[in-house]
Order: C-alpha cells, then structure tokens, then sequence
C-alpha cells in the first residue's frame, strides 16, 4: 500500500474509532461487583498501560513533581489511556465495511495516548517519548499485529487524548492566590513560605459536584480540651518516638524525588493488576478510577484546608520535634490521610481479596503524619473519611463497563 493511501486509511480509521467513542454518554450507575480474584486471567493480561504508567512515575521522581501536580498528571495519563482502550475495542468489533485498513493496535493507542498527556505534562520529554514510542513500534507484539496496525491506535490514542489535555488546560489547578492569610492564634502560618496550592479547592473535579460536598465537620476549637488532647499526643509520640514509628513516618513521607504518594499507590495498583490479571481495559478502567477519584480527593481536601486554615501541631508547640518536614499548607484535614482512604476504596473494590491489606495500608499511611509530628489524630481522622467517602462517590457514579468517561469542557 503506498504512503499516501495508507495515511488516508489510517486517518479514516482513527476518525471511525473516536466516532463510536465519542457516542458513549456518560450513565451514573451503582457500582458493579469488581471480577473475583479466582476468575481465570485474561487472554491477552494487561501490558501497556501498567508500563506506561512505570514511565510516568519515574518522570514523577525524575523532576521532583509535586504531590497534587502528580496526581493531576496521573489522572489524565490514565483516563486518556482508558478512553483510548475503549475507542479501539469499539472500532474493531464494528463491521469492516469496504476496503483495507489497518487494524487498530491497543498497545499503539495506550502509547499514542501516553505520549501526548507526558508530553504535555513534561515537554522537555517529548523527544524520549516519542522514541519510546517508536520503539515499542516495532519491537514484537502480538501475534500478527503489525507496525501499521501499532501505527494506526498511536493515532488514536493521541486524538483521544487531545480533548482531554484541553480540558486540564482550563482546570484551575494552577489559579493564582489572590487572598491573604488570616492572623489569629489558631491559624495556620505560613512561615517562611507563602501558602502552597491555595487555589487547589477551586480546580475542576471529574466526579464531584463541587470540591466542598464532603467538607468535613470544623477541628476542634482551638484551645479547647479536645484540641490540647490531641496537641499533646503529638508531643508525646515526638518526645518518645520510636525505632519504628519513626520508620513509618519516613516511609511514608515520599517527599520530592521520588514517585509520591500518588505515585505509591499507582505502583500498588500495577502490582495488583500484575498479580491479577485484567485485560488491558479493566487495568486502564482501574487506574482510570483511583486517579481521578484521588483528584477529586485532593481537590476536597484542599477546599477544606484553607477553609479552617488550622496551625500545625509544631506551630502550636514549638517543642515538638518533627521527623519529617513540613508542608506549606494547613492542617486540617491530612493529605496523605485523604489519599489513602480513597486509594483503599477504589482498589479494594476493584480486587476485594486485597481489601482488608489495603485498608491496612490507608491506617499506616494515615498514622505515619501523626508520628511524623506533622498532623494531629483528627486531622488523620477526617482525611480518611473524606477519601472513602469521595472513593463511594466516584464508584457510584461511574460508567457503563464498555463506555467511555465523557467529561465536561
């Protein structure tokens, strides 16, 4: 076939597949009972996106990207990486009609569309990922899936992508802070840095009706009984702080450098699908649900963070010596709580003989602040509870298995 033709064939196909995609509306359902772990594997277990997803966390670690930034990457790597999915399984089951074509590789559309979302996030990586790309090209794949047919889903995974990097455009995660800083003795310092991510509760959700649906209830009262309490446990544990607790507070504390916590329970997830086998769809479609719920779960931690604009627990005593260091951002409620509590609930749904592990995870995780000397119990507390709640939230409100995630513009 020459060039010229093969490109219109191609281009006609990759048109064909994002057409059916885009039919797909999105259907709020409960959510369905996840495949048991004694279901028999796949035929063909899930490569591709898991890889790429490896690639986007060493990409994390490589340029120090901040926690929330990840997770915004994240999210959109694997809803762009579900969607592509969808798009080719679409495309291939519809009838051939007239003509030649290329047949829509999956592999190539979960790198098409991982190459535009990383490239976008990091375009000082664009040259290596396209050699990714095109290396994956032409290396073996699957039995009779050839370099044009790997060529062909690049082209739709790419054009999948292209809405949704429009849409993180105009997210407003990164809006200016035009406020000020409240001053009281309760309130939050932000010393010597200003106030980081204070915008964060004003970005675009994916599922959520707005970042304060769950809003959790007020801390304790500055001063009251119930605060001194909880300020003196975090003294206590700092001024006898043990061989493991300070182990726990440092494992968990996954600061600039490395993958984050984000990137943590992405590589949990990859893990899980290894040890379970999904299909290529089902392990996008889970990636696709923690990262966006964890989005959303951020987002509503942040909204509530500079809500109450709580002081930390080493700023309220300056005695308490902290194992980790210091975000510049409120205390209430805990991130790294939030983000464990979400994580637990998406994946323990998705692989349920892995639940009680994961929930496991979410309390160390939640708990490693406390001893770190960063957060109070209630902080930890809530946080959990805000990412399960979000977790239950974007379960109940997914889509159809085969469809697509249609988002708002």
């Amino acid at each position: 076939m020459s060039p010229i033709i093969f490109s219109a064939v191609r281009a006609a196909a990759v048109l064909a597949a994002v057409a059916l995609a885009a039919c797909q509306d999105p259907v709020a359902v409960s959510p369905r009972p996840s495949p048991s772990t004694d279901t028999p594997p796949p035929a063909t277990p899930a490569e591709a996106t898991p890889a790429w997803n490896g690639v986007a966390r060493d990409l994390v670690a490589k340029h120090s990207t901040s926690v929330p930034a990840s997770i915004r990457i994240f999210a959109l790597l694997s809803v762009a990486q579900y969607n592509a999915v969808v798009a080719v399984e679409r495309a291939s089951a519809a009838p051939q009609g007239g003509g030649a074509r290329p047949r829509l590789s999956v592999r190539g559309a979960v790198a098409g569309a991982s190459e535009a979302v990383l490239a976008y996030a990091y375009p000082q990586e664009a040259d290596f990922l396209a050699a990714l790309a095109a290396q994956q090209r032409t290396a073996a794949g699957p039995a009779r899936e050839r370099p044009e047919d790997f060529a062909a889903g690049e082209d739709v995974g790419r054009t999948v992508a292209a809405p949704l990097i429009a849409r993180a455009q105009a997210d407003r995660f990164s809006a200016p802070f035009a406020g000020s800083v409240p001053l009281c003795p309760g309130c939050w310092r932000a010393d010597p840095t200003p106030p980081a991510f204070a915008t964060l509760g004003q970005a675009k959700p994916y599922f959520l009706t707005s970042a304060a649906q769950f809003r959790p209830a007020p801390p304790p009262e500055f001063g009251s009984p119930a605060f001194l309490a909880a300020l003196a446990e975090v003294r206590r544990i700092a001024d006898t702080r043990s061989a493991t607790q300070d182990s726990v507070a440092k494992f968990w504390a996954l600061p600039a450098g490395t993958i984050g916590a984000q990137g943590h329970f992405n590589r949990v997830a990859a893990e899980l699908i290894a040890r379970h086998p999904r299909s290529e769809r089902e392990a996008a479609r889970t990636l696709a649900l923690l990262n966006m719920a964890a989005f959303d779960a951020i987002v509503a931690s942040h909204e509530a963070k500079y809500h109450y604009w709580l002081i930390r627990p080493s700023q309220a005593d300056p005695q308490i010596v902290r194992a980790i260091g210091l975000p510049s951002f409120p205390s209430y409620p805990s991130n790294h709580a939030t983000l464990s509590g979400v994580a637990a609930a998406v994946l323990g749904a998705a692989f349920p003989a892995e639940r009680g592990r994961l929930d496991a995870m979410a309390e160390d995780g939640a708990i490693s602040r406390v001893y770190g000397g960063i957060h109070y119990r209630f902080d930890t507390d809530a946080g959990l509870a805000l990412g399960r709640r979000v977790a239950a939230w974007t379960l109940a409100h997914d889509v159809a298995a085969d469809a697509a995630f249609v988002l708002q513009p």
